[in-house]
């Protein structure tokens, strides 16, 4: 993050013993107005005159040095000192120029020989301070800062700068206390309040932080570090919507910022936005074409894309240019993680940690590329992290702790990996967004909704493609492997987690609300209407899957499982869609859940919440059992497609329309990429014991066997009369 300083002040010396001529008179003036083309003339017509002049030379290299010229300003400046060396202002200001250049150490000297003429010139001491920090050395610079105080107390240069280096020293109340003490000075100072923000970013107090940039940015609406910052404060907040607003912002008043671009790709990223977030990274690497964090991010998207070989090219190239950086690593670890490289994967996320062994998210990506044993150098690591928290940030701890707990279940410590994923879940919880009300409305608003009378009117009146099969499910219920054997077969395409009919109903939304609700919308929709509906999704998905006429698949596979709440609306926009619902065991699924960290999945991280969600789920999968026409959608449970492979993956192919084809039989031979947290899993032939989990004590489950219910925690038989009682989310 970008420390703003206070501007230095630049000194004018004193005038000669004899008044200056008419010539200086006219160029100062029109320095001070900001005219530096016309007071560059004048200065340098009166060096014409006189070669020697000092306040030309001083005054012409203060000017050279505020329009950007610092090697300019420094011939200038020492010309001057030769012909007036007792004075503090010019070697004052040739230590800023030095400054500019990164030549620190000449700067320090200037400044030091200015100290020597006076040694309490304060604004001296303030820029000694700020080039010892830029040296590195923030205990000398406080003393700098600290003295000049002494000397002026309310000196707010010097109150802004100090925050800045004791927030570098960790000090963190310190330089709270330092900034507060220059805005009870100044309520106007914006750098002030800006620099109070970044030490709030680094206390992970967001909204504090957030409250602070707005601040300066009132004051200084222009302010480009202040608004990039604030999107930053505001994507911690999970709020990236405001955020983006935040980054486009910083953009429209300096379109070639890099720092920007890569935030707003990053903002696009979390939004679900992959090819907007593409073209961005794009644009920042037009600007600088070997900007190492814009070619892993480039990396990235594709990945997210599907577009894997050029995702590996970006991280090859990423390291190139910067050998053993750790985020570059990663993304190719990643990568090839997704590729099913996994022992490639493991070498680099071993060497990620070594990189960087405070990353939470390296440990949870070596994890999941395959087991570790107990004497694991990496294994051990992660438990004495675990153990000394303070050292992490929020979302280190969060990937840790999921990391340790699936590791620990790897190996059969059962209880400690619970324990885990207890302190994991809490922490991710206290950082998620989810109102549960407002979610289990929108099931039953579903199954209140579209009634076979609902239906009936409007069968049939879709897009009439046969291309998308959709699989609908709760997450971690067998959904990777369905996708995984569909695959293999010649005719069909795995298209992955696709967004793309979440996207197409926000389209429609947006085109024809006319001030009703989104609901209410979706409810008025027309046979016309569902057409539109329908050939904007085949229009999204269309080029990542290959599929239509010609092409080589002929359906493609979305395994966007949360599509399950939207089934109603699919079937009427793309009637000769087909489903296919992936079931598992209730409490074998939601544990399952309840072991990773997930990328939007809010219900997952509370065992109540999960098992309420769960049982809203069963409730809409059953009425959609009820008015969906006969063949539509296909029931496979995970627990048999393990027991009997062959059988249930004929009917899976049989459903989709097609013949058998023995490739299906070997899916864990598919080369195909896959990018969920199945992805060493699905690498693997069948095994029984993947069916049933280990489950905790009692009284630790027993906020998700309320939550099921009695029916599907297994704890009483079902009555046929009352099947699924109405769902109340704790308040």
């Amino acid at each position: 993050m970008k420390h703003r300083k206070a501007r230095p002040g630049l000194q004018a010396a004193g005038s000669k013993a004899q008044q200056p001529d008419q010539l200086m008179q006219r160029a100062l003036v029109l320095h001070r107005q900001g005219d530096a083309r016309l007071a560059r003339d004048l200065y340098e017509s009166a060096l014409q005159t006189d070669s020697e002049h000092f306040d030309a030379l001083h005054l012409l290299g203060i000017l050279e040095y505020q329009t950007g010229h610092a090697a300019r300003a420094i011939a200038l400046l020492t010309r001057a000192l030769r012909v007036n060396p007792a004075l503090v202002a010019p070697h004052s200001n040739l230590g800023l120029a030095h400054q500019a250049l990164g030549r620190y150490d000449d700067a320090r000297d200037s400044f030091e020989r200015a100290l020597a003429i006076e040694p309490e010139h304060v604004e001296t001491l303030n820029n000694l301070g700020n080039v010892l920090r830029d040296m590195q050395q923030p205990e000398a610079a406080l003393a700098r800062y600290d003295e000049a105080l002494r000397i002026k107390p309310d000196y707010l240069r010097a109150l802004n700068n100090r925050g800045n280096v004791l927030r570098d020293l960790q000090r963190h109340v310190d330089a709270i206390a330092s900034l507060d003490t220059a805005l009870q000075l100044d309520p106007q100072y914006a750098e002030a309040h800006y620099n109070r923000g970044n030490v709030l970013q680094d206390l992970h107090q967001h909204e504090a932080a957030a409250l602070s940039y707005r601040q300066a940015l009132r004051i200084k609406p222009d302010m480009i570090e202040a608004s990039i910052n604030l999107g930053n404060a505001l994507q911690d907040l999970a709020q990236y919507a405001a955020a983006l607003d935040s980054y486009e912002h910083a953009l429209r008043l300096a379109p070639n910022s890099i720092a920007a671009r890569l935030n707003q790709a990053h903002t696009l990223q979390r939004l679900h936005e992959p090819e907007a977030a593409l073209l961005s990274y794009e644009l920042a690497l037009n600007l600088q074409p070997d900007h190492v964090d814009a070619l892993i991010g480039r990396g990235d998207v594709l990945r997210d894309l599907n577009r894997h070989q050029e995702a590996l090219a970006c991280a090859e190239q990423a390291l190139q240019l910067r050998p053993d950086y750790a985020p570059a690593l990663n993304s190719r670890g990643v990568t090839f993680s997704t590729l099913g490289r996994l022992s490639e994967a493991q070498v680099d996320h071993r060497r990620t940690i070594e990189l960087a062994p405070d990353k939470g998210l390296y440990f949870r990506n070596l994890v999941q590329a395959g087991p570790l044993p107990a004497d694991d150098k990496h294994f051990k690591a992660m438990r004495q992290l675990a153990q000394a928290p303070d050292r992490l940030a929020p979302d280190d701890q969060v990937n840790l702790h999921f990391a340790l707990g699936y590791a620990l279940e790897k190996l059969g410590l059962h209880d400690d990996s619970f324990a885990q994923y207890l302190q994991a879940n809490a922490l991710q919880r206290r950082r998620t967004a989810y109102t549960e009300r407002t979610t289990l409305a929108l099931l039953e608003w579903c199954r209140a909704t579209f009634t076979p009378q609902f239906l009936q009117q409007r069968r049939g009146l879709g897009k009439q493609s046969a291309a998308p099969i959709f699989v609908i499910g709760m997450p971690r219920s067998g959904s990777t492997l369905i996708e995984h054997i569909l695959d293999c077969h010649p005719a069909m395409y795995g298209g992955g987690e696709r967004r793309d009919f979440i996207k197409t109903l926000a389209h429609f939304i947006a085109q024809h609300h006319a001030g009703r609700s989104e609901l209410d919308t979706l409810a008025a929709v027309t046979g016309v209407q569902l057409v539109q509906i329908g050939n904007d999704y085949l229009q999204r998905i269309g080029d990542a899957a290959g599929a239509g006429a010609g092409a080589p698949h002929r359906r493609f596979v979305d395994k966007s499982l949360l599509n399950f709440i939207h089934v109603g609306l699919i079937h009427l926009a793309l009637p000769n869609a087909r489903f296919i619902h992936s079931r598992r065991a209730p409490i074998e699924t939601c544990l399952s859940c309840y072991s990773k960290l997930f990328d939007d999945v809010p219900f997952s991280y509370d065992l109540g919440e999960l098992g309420r969600y769960y049982r809203a789920y069963d409730t809409l999968m059953d009425h959609w059992r009820a008015v969906l026409p006969p063949g539509v959608m296909l029931e496979v449970q995970y627990e048999e497609l393990v027991a009997d492979f062959d059988a249930q993956a004929r009917r899976m192919v049989q459903h989709c329309g097609f013949e058998w084809d023995d490739a299906c039989r070997a899916f864990h031979r598919n080369p195909r990429a896959v990018s969920t947290s199945s992805v060493a899993q699905v690498r693997q032939p069948l095994y029984r014991h993947a069916l049933t989990r280990w489950q905790p004590a009692a009284a630790l489950l027993q906020p998700l066997l309320d939550g099921l219910g009695p029916v599907l925690s297994g704890t009483t038989a079902p009555d046929p009369q009352d099947i699924h009682p109405p769902i109340v989310p704790h308040q």
